[in-house]
């Protein structure tokens, strides 16, 4: 059974865009967080005609920005200030560029493989030209193996 749960293409059971949150790369930081009131993280394109996937933008890319800057670690390329965030700040300025994505012909296996490779739990569904097509999450992944478990007693 798990065998054939490995090899679904992601096609097959993928969040198809119009249900996969997205925003613009000049969205602003006030976009964000009404997005963010609603879903925890948006895949981040290029515009919304070409819909190339340029970034994500997530949680914890908010908390990075918003914890007062003794609580936070030094990082690699320095510490970002909440004193540097105001209305116009872009969300291009917030995101992680250039995240891991998959194609709609990968298997369920790839798709984890990545999650434990890149330690992430959602994945852009991306055409061969890097355009949005939708989204593969662990919750879905459990969603469809519990499906597979309950319909095979």
């Amino acid at each position: 059974m798990m065998e054939e749960f490995y090899k679904i293409k992601v096609k097959e059971i993928m969040i198809p865009r119009h249900d996969t949150p997205f925003m613009e790369e000049n969205a602003s930081w006030a976009e964000f967080l009404t997005k963010l009131s609603l879903r925890a993280h948006a895949w981040v394109v290029n515009n919304t005609e070409d819909m190339k996937v340029v970034g994500v933008v997530t949680e914890h890319d908010m908390l990075r920005w918003i914890i007062p800057h003794r609580e936070k670690k030094e990082r690699m390329f320095g510490i970002p200030r909440a004193e540097m965030l105001h209305k116009e700040t872009l969300i291009q300025d917030i995101m992680t560029h250039n995240p891991v994505v998959c194609s709609p012909e990968e298997t369920v296996a790839d798709v984890l493989r990545k999650f434990s490779s890149f330690n992430i739990r959602r994945l852009a569904v991306v055409d061969e030209n890097k355009r949005l097509l939708g989204e593969i999450t662990i919750q879905l992944l459990v969603k469809n193996l519990r499906y597979k478990f309950t319909n095979t007693v």
